[in-house]
């Protein structure tokens, strides 16, 4: 495997990815308040022209944002999302496969209850 497919991500430590992650952050902020800025003051035309400069800029910082973050990160962090998933489903498998077994015990011990009831109220009325 490729050495550099296999290293850790480190937020704090890698200055390029921390500052395309702030500018991807920062882009999505802008662009919400850009859109309320338009939704609000929507008969003001100079908001209006503010409110789609923004928007545009936003835009801009986006695709800054993750060119700084970079092709290999997103690789990095797409791989740990999989294993994550991966193991997830391995887990809840391992959980669904056990429930017909607890549902086959409770439905016995069910089963038990009610004949020991049924037992207990026919010497009751005998």
């Amino acid at each position: 495997m490729d050495p550099k497919a296999t290293r850790q991500v480190i937020w704090w430590k890698d200055k390029k990815l921390l500052a395309g992650v702030i500018l991807v952050v920062l882009s999505f902020i802008l662009g919400f308040y850009s859109k309320v800025l338009i939704i609000v003051k929507i008969y003001e035309p100079v908001s209006v022209i503010t409110g789609l400069s923004i928007y545009a800029f936003s835009w801009i910082l986006l695709f800054i944002g993750i060119f700084l973050v970079g092709w290999e990160t997103v690789k990095m962090i797409q791989m740990k999302i999989h294993h994550q998933v991966k193991k997830t489903a391995r887990e809840t498998y391992g959980y669904t496969k056990g429930l017909p077994r607890k549902g086959y015990h409770y439905t016995r011990q069910l089963q038990k209850k009610s004949i020991a009831r049924i037992k207990k109220s026919m010497t009751k009325n005998d």
